[in-house]
This record gives structure tokens, sequence and C-alpha cells, in this order.
């Protein structure tokens, strides 16, 4: 196209756009009307996270399906469990002290149980000696 500005003259060739029409299909006063979109931008694409048959997937914006990442979940007590260590250095000693007195008293019980098996096999008790020995695989 020849153009002239003040004085000068010069060809001006516009860039052509290759325009597409899109599927999407909409009614303006009643008459369907179409989209179109200019060739080299893309068609925008709803980014969701989906389920197909127990399968999470998800969408990106370009319309490329992609896994779901799930992150790594720390347990809830993991977490305030580290919480607790740096708020209070003397909890930590407290549940030492739980521990320890939670094994002296699981010995304590086999102690007992062990002295009860003998007493049950110095006086014969066949049924006695069964239970006492279930109740030892128990706690093993």
């Amino acid at each position: 196209m020849k153009l002239k500005y003040r004085g000068v003259e010069y060809d001006y060739n516009p860039p052509m756009l290759e325009v597409t029409e899109s599927d999407i299909l909409g009614k303006y006063r009643g008459r369907p009307h179409h989209y179109s979109y200019v060739r080299h931008i893309p068609f925008p694409q709803p980014v969701t996270e989906l389920k197909y048959r127990g399968v999470a997937y998800q969408t990106n914006r370009t319309g490329q399906i992609e896994p779901v990442r799930q992150p790594a979940r720390e347990s809830v007590f993991a977490s305030l469990q580290s919480r607790l260590h740096a708020l209070n250095p003397i909890a930590a000693e407290r549940r030492q002290l739980i521990r320890e007195a939670a094994q002296a008293h699981q010995d304590s019980i086999k102690r007992s149980l062990e002295h009860r098996i003998e007493v049950a096999r110095a006086q014969g008790n066949a049924g006695l000696l069964k239970q006492l020995e279930d109740e030892m695989s128990q706690m093993a």
C-alpha cells in the first residue's frame, strides 16, 4: 500500500494476522456468534485439579496433563513435638524420666509374671500355666 506523509512517499505493508475461529459459540441478541482468536495467541485453558477413576491429575495453562504432586506431609504430632522441644528444654528431661519410669514398670510386670509362672509350675496347675505363658507372649 503506497502512502504519503508530509511529502514523503513510502510503502506500508501491515502485518497479516492469522485468525482462527474457536469452538466457543455464543448467542448475541438471539443470533449465533463465533469468537475468533489470533493464531499465535494460545487459547486460555483452565488450571484445575481433576480425578479420574481415583487417580488425581491436573491441567496446566497450556492444556497439558500433569500428575498431581502431593507434598510429603509431616505428622501433626512430629511438628508439635518439635515445637515443644524448642519451647521448653525442661520438658525433654521430664519426658525422659517418664520413659524411664514406663520401662521400669514394664520390667516389674515381667518379673511378677515370671514369678507367677514359677509358682504355677511348682503347683502343677497346667491351665494357669498356659494363661500366664499366653500373657507373657502378648507382652513381647
